[in-house]
């Protein structure tokens, strides 16, 4: 069985589109459980409509507003009774197919710990946009943990939106733990990734069956206007380089990276608070940023002798 968790804050007028790609989905050993974060929109009132769907084994509406997506996550996966795990994001929905191309891949590949599709951006009335992944159409692939934390998630992050990949329950408990990422408010779900692959491969099927909504009030588009991810992509960094092994100039060139996106958003912005703030941390970790950068851009052309690509 499949447990599909899904995390709602403020998300009314997507969430019938949601919960019915997921209740549509041609892989049908589900259950459904419904997390409402406190909305004030009317999203509670959406949920019960679904009370008597027998399919939805919960449905739990906090009082109070947690303040970080990923506390949601964590009382999903308390409830959750399935082998496999599905974050289905409130604002996000999926292909009929979804389910069945990851599940058939965990099935045939037992150190799989994750499995994951494509997706298409999608703006906020449903209407796609960005152009087509140029590795739509090859089969699918399976990697170790390390090598997919080097070649996609730590150089770039592939793994952008929790409603494209389907992970084994198990991993989340057998040693060490995953839970760091309930530390974080907006890059938690960076964290969690690195932390899972760990326990295994990871497994990517090239068919776009997700579709990751893009809109204003997402918790990516606020953390990019008020800087507030910066911390957390410096405390994830490190990490990664403490869990992984990873040659120094490899190490160097993510940070320069990330330090050129970070002053280039901070110029954007016109450096407000939360991006000086993070400027000034970055710098007390890595005191020549200049050198990081200039080292990112001139690595950046042979980024596959990095990452074994």
């Amino acid at each position: 069985m499949v447990s599909v968790i899904i995390p709602n804050y403020c998300h009314a007028p997507y969430l019938v589109q949601r919960i019915e790609s997921v209740l549509g989905q041609s892989y049908r050993d589900i259950e459904v459980i419904l997390l409402d974060d406190a909305s004030t929109d009317g999203s509670r009132e959406i949920l019960e409509r679904y009370r008597s769907e027998p399919r939805v084994s919960h449905i739990v509406c906090n009082e109070t507003n947690g303040g970080s997506p990923f506390g949601q996550w964590s009382r999903g996966f308390g409830l959750a009774r399935g082998e496999y795990l599905w974050i289905a994001e409130s604002d996000d929905f999926s292909d009929p197919r979804f389910l069945e191309r990851c599940v058939a891949e965990l099935e045939a590949r037992p150190r799989c710990v994750v499995a994951h599709t494509l997706s298409r951006f999608v703006d906020g009335e449903g209407h796609p946009f960005g152009r087509p992944s140029p590795s739509e159409g090859r089969p699918p692939r399976e990697l170790d943990g390390p090598a997919f934390v080097r070649r996609h998630l730590l150089w770039v992050n592939d793994l952008y939106n929790a409603s494209m990949a389907v992970f084994r329950r198990e991993a989340l408990s057998s040693p060490p733990r995953v839970e760091a990422y309930l530390r974080y408010r907006y890059c938690g779900d960076w964290s969690f990734w690195m932390e899972l692959v760990r326990k295994g491969s990871v497994c990517t099927v090239f068919e776009p069956l997700n579709c990751f909504r893009r809109h204003a009030t997402t918790t990516t588009g606020r953390s990019e206007r008020n800087g507030g991810k910066w911390l957390e992509v410096l405390s994830i960094v490190g990490w990664a380089g403490e869990h992984f092994v990873f040659p120094a100039a490899f190490r160097a060139a993510v940070a320069g990276k990330q330090l050129l996106h970070l002053a280039r958003m901070g110029r954007r912005a016109g450096w407000p608070f939360g991006y000086r703030r993070a400027w000034v941390e970055w710098r007390r970790r890595y005191p020549h940023p200049r050198l990081l950068i200039v080292w990112y851009e001139l690595v950046k052309p042979f980024v596959g002798l990095f990452c074994g690509r």
